[in-house]
Protein backbone atom coordinates (compact mmCIF):
# COMPACT_ATOMS: atom_id res chain seq x y z
CA UNK A 1 0.00 0.00 0.00
CA UNK A 2 2.68 2.09 0.77
CA UNK A 3 4.43 1.96 -2.49
CA UNK A 4 1.51 2.84 -4.20
CA UNK A 5 1.01 5.74 -2.23
CA UNK A 6 4.55 6.73 -2.80
CA UNK A 7 3.99 5.53 -6.45
CA UNK A 8 0.94 8.28 -6.59
CA UNK A 9 2.92 11.23 -5.09
CA UNK A 10 5.46 10.16 -7.67
CA UNK A 11 3.07 10.62 -10.53
CA UNK A 12 1.55 14.21 -9.36
CA UNK A 13 4.94 15.47 -8.40
CA UNK A 14 6.21 15.24 -12.08
CA UNK A 15 2.91 15.55 -13.76
CA UNK A 16 4.65 17.00 -16.86
CA UNK A 17 6.90 13.85 -17.50
CA UNK A 18 4.18 11.83 -16.63
CA UNK A 19 1.24 13.78 -19.21
CA UNK A 20 5.12 13.51 -21.82
CA UNK A 21 5.41 9.56 -21.26
CA UNK A 22 1.26 9.11 -21.60
CA UNK A 23 1.42 11.21 -25.06
CA UNK A 24 4.71 9.22 -26.15
CA UNK A 25 3.35 5.45 -25.27
CA UNK A 26 0.18 6.48 -27.07
CA UNK A 27 2.43 8.14 -30.46
CA UNK A 28 4.26 4.97 -30.10
CA UNK A 29 0.89 2.64 -30.49
CA UNK A 30 -1.06 5.07 -33.12
CA UNK A 31 2.47 4.73 -35.31
CA UNK A 32 2.61 0.70 -34.64
CA UNK A 33 -0.56 0.31 -36.01
CA UNK A 34 -0.58 2.86 -39.00
CA UNK A 35 2.55 1.00 -39.95
CA UNK A 36 0.69 -2.72 -39.42
CA UNK A 37 -2.23 -1.49 -41.58
CA UNK A 38 0.03 0.05 -44.24
CA UNK A 39 2.15 -3.32 -44.30
CA UNK A 40 -1.08 -5.42 -44.49
CA UNK A 41 -2.10 -3.16 -47.73
CA UNK A 42 1.16 -3.63 -49.14
CA UNK A 43 1.09 -7.29 -48.66
CA UNK A 44 -2.56 -7.30 -50.30
CA UNK A 45 -1.37 -5.43 -53.36
CA UNK A 46 1.65 -7.74 -53.88
CA UNK A 47 -0.80 -10.48 -53.90
CA UNK A 48 -2.91 -9.82 -56.93
CA UNK A 49 0.47 -8.60 -58.44
CA UNK A 50 1.85 -12.54 -57.61
CA UNK A 51 -1.36 -13.78 -58.34
CA UNK A 52 -1.96 -12.31 -61.97
CA UNK A 53 1.59 -12.78 -62.53
CA UNK A 54 1.93 -9.67 -63.93
CA UNK A 55 5.68 -9.12 -65.02
CA UNK A 56 5.89 -5.74 -66.41
CA UNK A 57 4.61 -4.27 -63.27
CA UNK A 58 7.48 -6.90 -61.07
CA UNK A 59 10.02 -5.23 -63.41
CA UNK A 60 8.75 -1.74 -62.67
CA UNK A 61 8.84 -2.50 -59.05
CA UNK A 62 12.79 -4.02 -59.27
CA UNK A 63 13.45 -1.51 -61.04
CA UNK A 64 12.47 1.35 -58.48
CA UNK A 65 13.11 -0.58 -55.06
CA UNK A 66 16.84 0.22 -55.20
CA UNK A 67 15.54 3.76 -55.06
CA UNK A 68 13.81 3.50 -51.86
CA UNK A 69 14.79 3.80 -48.37
CA UNK A 70 16.10 1.31 -46.26
CA UNK A 71 12.88 0.84 -43.78
CA UNK A 72 10.62 0.93 -47.79
CA UNK A 73 12.93 -1.95 -49.37
CA UNK A 74 12.53 -4.01 -46.13
CA UNK A 75 8.98 -3.86 -46.24
CA UNK A 76 8.66 -4.48 -49.82
CA UNK A 77 10.76 -7.52 -49.77
CA UNK A 78 8.80 -8.83 -46.78
CA UNK A 79 5.60 -8.51 -48.45
CA UNK A 80 6.87 -9.99 -51.72
CA UNK A 81 8.35 -13.17 -49.42
CA UNK A 82 4.67 -13.40 -47.95
CA UNK A 83 3.01 -13.27 -51.11
CA UNK A 84 5.65 -15.68 -53.01
CA UNK A 85 4.96 -19.11 -52.23
CA UNK A 86 8.85 -19.94 -53.26
CA UNK A 87 9.87 -17.37 -50.54
CA UNK A 88 10.16 -17.36 -46.99
CA UNK A 89 9.27 -14.19 -44.80
CA UNK A 90 11.57 -12.39 -42.46
CA UNK A 91 10.65 -14.13 -38.54
CA UNK A 92 9.25 -11.20 -36.16
CA UNK A 93 12.73 -11.51 -33.91
CA UNK A 94 14.76 -11.08 -36.91
CA UNK A 95 12.22 -8.12 -38.22
CA UNK A 96 12.72 -6.36 -34.53
CA UNK A 97 16.53 -6.41 -34.74
CA UNK A 98 16.68 -5.14 -37.74
CA UNK A 99 14.69 -2.39 -36.98
CA UNK A 100 16.57 -1.59 -33.94
CA UNK A 101 19.98 -1.74 -35.70
CA UNK A 102 18.56 0.79 -38.86
CA UNK A 103 19.89 3.83 -37.53
CA UNK A 104 22.75 2.19 -36.29
CA UNK A 105 24.11 -0.16 -38.65
CA UNK A 106 24.61 1.58 -42.00
CA UNK A 107 23.11 -0.72 -45.17
CA UNK A 108 25.22 -1.63 -47.94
Amino acid sequence: MEEIAHLINLVLANKEVSVALILAVIAVLKLTSWGKANAKALEVVVKIIEGLGLSEVKARVAAIEPKLGSGAQDALQNAVAKADPKKTARGLGATIVREIFRGIVPRK
